[in-house]
């Protein structure tokens, strides 16, 4: 099986839906997905890891596993995750001044 465009989701829907999570492409069989949706796919985002959707020019938004993203926007969503700790969009190790 080829490692892009991997298919998930509950319904046997005609239309598709496009996502991407840390690089890798999935298609869904439903408009919405939810943060523990998300979190499922592929080899899957740990609990100690909060969830971002990646919003170009802007900070990442915080997903929570109940908070629904429709997937009908323009474009793909991105996902993406990181340290609890960490700023979303950032490195991790700004400094203060």
């Amino acid at each position: 099986m080829a490692q892009n465009d991997k298919q998930h989701g509950g319904g046997q829907g005609q239309h598709k839906w496009k996502l991407q999570v840390e690089n890798e492409v999935y298609q869904w069989d439903s408009q919405f997905i939810t943060g523990a949706q998300v979190r499922d796919l592929g080899p899957g985002i740990p609990d100690s890891m909060d969830l971002f959707l990646k919003i170009k020019g802007k900070a990442g938004q915080l997903v929570k596993n109940a908070d629904p993203v429709d997937l009908d926007a323009p474009g793909i969503e991105k996902f993406y995750a990181q340290e609890a700790s960490s700023e979303a969009g950032g490195s991790g190790n700004g400094s203060a001044l």
